[in-house]
């Protein structure tokens, strides 16, 4: 006979099927409502199986952000150069060179999200759209990311003032997909790709990218050398709920980061780091404090990543918010553009002045190139 906790792990992590003949939008809130009925069948046996209401009970939130800028940095990695390849940023809006700090973020202006606490930063390596026939690699286009964080209400810790860590698709735990919503053929000139393992070769209505980090911390060292040492993900399947390791033994809420390209055209595309393998970064900006409030105060009923949780009784949002009530992609991104109240920070006149869009070929390179001096400009302007 098998064990209710078992039996119960196996239907939390089913995937729903997928209906492919369903409109984009109708779709994704098929998934949704499917991760939904497994998140109920999974209490209903456990009261089945226990006679009581064993397992998860998990909160979440979601918080949206507008990437902001693209540049070859990397303040955690190469904190005194340019870093090896180009990264998109989200979160505190700032231009963000190699020496970044904590105390920088929540000094900036304003995040590019939907939050007022949240000035953390998250970034990935940048998305290129390969154009074979001209010799040019474009940046793809970011409609909006996405901050999931998932919980035990009261049982975990808050990120510690200037943490920071990375997550690296190539681990299973990190559960990293692409997910190719409302699929068709590919139209462009040259639709041939080398590597179709996370991005496709067919076109899709929306490509939404998924990672989730660690969970388990040691509890002493904000960061490591890696970036990873000092975090683990737990001994079971990568889940929030599930135990830390001796060697890792506080748990921290777990992050989940989304990018999504709106009318994703198929064709080769590719990371700036030369990858098919999705990895990001994450460099927290809460008030470890008011985190904890966050982590003790609000509970709903999300055993995965919800995308109508928002907490709005504890974390403050810059617009309204309401439990329960999910907006549509289209909405959430008009929505952040609304908000911005500062232009982007020019990062070609902060960080480097190379050319990092409309390349015959990404730039590379760990500590290579020129990297401006500090305070030698700013203002809007984009990428």
């Amino acid at each position: 006979f098998f064990s209710s906790w078992t039996f119960l792990k196996g239907f939390n992590s089913a995937s729903p099927p997928r209906a492919s003949f369903l409109c984009p939008s109708i779709k994704k809130l098929a998934r949704h409502a499917m991760a939904n009925f497994h998140t109920q069948l999974m209490k209903a046996m456990a009261l089945l199986l226990t006679g009581s209401a064993v397992g998860v009970d998990g909160t979440s939130i979601k918080m949206d952000f507008l990437p902001f800028g693209s540049a070859r940095t990397d303040p955690l990695l190469n904190p005194t150069c340019l870093s090896d390849h180009v990264h998109t940023f989200y979160g505190a809006k700032l231009s963000v060179r190699p020496e970044t700090t904590y105390a920088d973020m929540r000094a900036a202006p304003e995040n590019s999200g939907n939050t007022v606490d949240n000035m953390s930063l998250y970034w990935h390596p940048t998305v290129y759209r390969h154009d074979k026939t001209n010799g040019v690699y474009k940046q793809a286009d970011i409609w909006f990311g996405s901050s999931y964080y998932v919980w035990e209400t009261g049982q975990a810790t808050a990120f510690p003032n200037g943490f920071n860590m990375i997550a690296y698709g190539s681990q299973a735990k990190s559960r990293s997909t692409a997910t190719c919503d409302g699929p068709s053929d590919c139209e462009r000139d040259d639709c041939t790709t080398s590597d179709d393992s996370f991005f496709p070769a067919n076109a899709c209505s929306e490509l939404e990218a998924k990672l989730v980090f660690p969970t388990c911390w040691d509890g002493v060292n904000l960061t490591s050398e890696d970036m990873m040492s000092h975090v683990s993900y737990d001994v079971e399947e990568g889940r929030f709920d599930a135990d830390c390791p001796s060697t890792h033994p506080v748990k921290l809420p777990e992050v989940h980061f989304y990018f999504r390209i709106k009318d994703y055209p198929g064709g080769e595309h590719v990371f700036s780091d030369g990858s098919s393998t999705y990895h990001a970064d994450y460099f927290s900006g809460w008030d470890a404090a008011k985190l904890q409030q966050i982590l003790d105060g609000c509970s709903n009923d999300s055993d995965a990543a919800s995308p109508d949780q928002f907490c709005e009784g504890q974390l403050e949002f810059r617009t309204a918010k309401t439990s329960g009530v999910q907006t549509e992609d289209d909405e959430i991104r008009g929505g952040l553009e609304a908000l911005q109240t500062t232009p982007d920070p020019n990062m070609q006149a902060t960080v480097s002045t190379e050319p990092v869009d409309g390349v015959s070929t990404p730039p590379r390179g760990s500590c290579t190139g020129s990297l401006l001096p500090a305070g030698g400009g700013g203002g809007g302007g984009g990428r």
